[in-house]
């Protein structure tokens, strides 16, 4: 299982008119497209996390644009609650040990959070000097065919 951020960037911002999509194509931006290849490539089996609806898999129902985002704290007013987020957890019923996340360092509170701290999260992605690099690694890693060793990567 690999978790992945949704992204600020959505099919609604080129399409206004594209009414509601599947989660694999709502998020556009270049960030979460290299995140999606590498669950694709890699694993196969993905989550993505948006602070509108929390847990999507790549079929489920995205009705339109937003714009909120998690904070360094989690969640916020105008995001979804922590609440609803293990809710959906459970409801996933994931009993990996442990689960890779393709995103910044924002998310491993919120997703120890989420979890209850009973699930390890590795962050791949962390240590890098920013996005930049974080797209950097994620395009070699599918150009090569090399997935990140996780070893090392704990959130």
């Amino acid at each position: 299982m690999i978790i992945i951020p949704s992204g600020k960037p959505k099919i609604w911002d080129k399409q206004e008119d594209a009414g509601p999509v599947a989660a694999s194509q709502a998020y556009t931006g270049n960030f979460h497209r290299l995140c999606r290849a590498y669950a694709e490539k890699f694993d196969g089996d993905y989550l993505i996390l948006s602070p509108k609806y929390g847990f999507l898999t790549p079929d489920s129902l995205v009705v339109g644009t937003y714009d909120v985002r998690f904070t360094a704290r989690g969640v916020t007013a105008e995001t979804i609650s922590l609440e609803e987020l293990s809710r959906q957890w459970q409801e996933f019923a994931i009993e990996q040990e442990m689960i890779v996340m393709l995103g910044g360092k924002k998310f491993a509170p919120l997703l120890a959070a989420v979890t209850d701290g009973k699930q390890r999260f590795l962050f791949p992605l962390h240590g890098t000097r920013g996005i930049g690099d974080m797209q950097k690694r994620l395009r070699t890693a599918i150009d090569t065919g090399e997935p990140f060793s996780l070893d090392t990567y704990s959130g």
